[in-house]
C-alpha cells in the first residue's frame, strides 16, 4: 500500500456518485497524476476549500491494497489564486493553459520544471496585464518545447551556423530543427517552414526567459505569426495536440 505527501496544482475536478470526485493534478516530482477522494465532496474537515482547479494544495496519498489507485486522504490548501479568481479574463487564459498541461500529461522526468512554470505563471496572472491573451501561446511554446524536444531557435541543427551568417532559414518540424540552405538543399527545403531571425530570437527568448518577463516582448504581427504556425505544427506532430473547440485533441 502506497503513501506519500505531496503538492500538487488542481487541473480539473470531475465528479461520480454523490460524494466522490477524481482530481487530476500536476505535482513537482510525478507529474500529472489522477487520484480519488472519496466522500471528498462533502468532508469540510479532510478537503477544506480544496478541490477546485487551480488551487494549489498539500495532499495526503494513499492507494488501495493492490496499489491500483491513489486516493486522496486529506489537503491543506496552499493558494487558491483568489485575485486571478476575481479577473475573468485573466481566469480564461489559466483555464486555457490547465487544460494544455493536463493534456499533455507531464512525466515525472519532466515535472518539477513544468510544475514551477505554470505556478510562475499562474503568479503572473494574479497582477493586471496588458494583453493576458497573448500568454497561452508563449505557454505552449515553452512547455511543449520543453518536453524532450527543446530545438536550438539560434543555430542551424545540421552545421551549427548561427542563423544570423544565413538568408532564409527553415524550421523542419520533423526534425526539430532549423536548417540554412546548405543543410536543406533540394526537395527537403520545400517541407521546411520559412521563418524569419525575429521569430527564431522570439522562441529562443521565450525559452530562456521565466513568465513573469513574458510581457515585456512585443512581436510584429508578421513576427507573430510565424511563432505561432511553428509553435502549433510542432505541438500536433511530436505531442500529437490541437486546439478543437474549447480542449485540447488528440489527432
Amino acid at each position: 500500500m502506497l503513501e506519500f505527501t505531496e503538492k500538487g496544482l488542481i487541473l480539473r475536478v470531475g465528479r461520480f456518485r454523490e460524494a466522490d470526485a477524481w482530481v487530476r493534478m500536476l505535482t513537482p516530482s510525478r507529474g500529472v497524476l489522477t487520484a480519488f477522494a472519496f466522500g471528498g465532496m462533502k468532508s469540510r474537515r479532510r478537503f477544506p476549500g480544496c478541490l477546485d482547479p487551480l488551487n494549489l494544495v498539500l495532499f495526503k496519498f494513499g492507494s488501495d491494497r493492490r496499489g491500483r489507485y491513489l486516493n486522496l486522504d486529506e489537503g491543506t490548501l496552499l493558494n487558491g489564486h483568489p485575485l486571478l479568481r476575481g479577473n475573468p479574463r485573466n481566469l480564461g487564459v489559466a483555464v486555457n493553459c490547465l487544460k494544455f498541461t493536463e493534456a499533455v500529461q507531464v512525466a515525472p522526468e519532466g515535472a518539477e520544471g513544468s510544475y514551477s512554470l505554470l505556478l510562475n505563471l499562474l503568479d503572473l496572472l494574479e497582477e493586471e496585464i496588458a494583453e493576458p491573451e497573448a500568454l497561452p501561446l508563449l505557454f505552449r511554446a515553452r512547455l511543449g518545447f520543453s518536453q524532450g524536444y527543446e530545438p536550438d531557435f539560434l543555430a542551424c541543427g545540421g552545421c551549427g551556423l548561427p542563423v544570423e551568417h544565413f538568408d532564409r532559414p527553415r524550421f523542419f518540424v520533423e526534425k526539430g530543427q532549423v536548417l540554412c540552405p546548405s543543410c536543406a538543399d533540394g526537395p527537403r527545403w520545400q517541407k521546411g517552414l520559412p521563418v524569419s531571425s525575429g521569430a527564431l530570437r522570439a522562441l529562443h527568448w521565450i525559452m530562456s526567459h521565466p513568465p513573469g518577463e513574458w510581457p515585456r516582448l512585443t512581436v510584429p504581427p508578421l513576427v507573430r505569426r510565424e511563432f505561432s504556425l511553428i509553435v502549433e505544427r510542432f505541438i500536433a506532430y511530436h505531442l500529437g495536440l490541437e486546439w478543437d473547440g474549447g480542449t485540447f485533441r488528440n489527432v
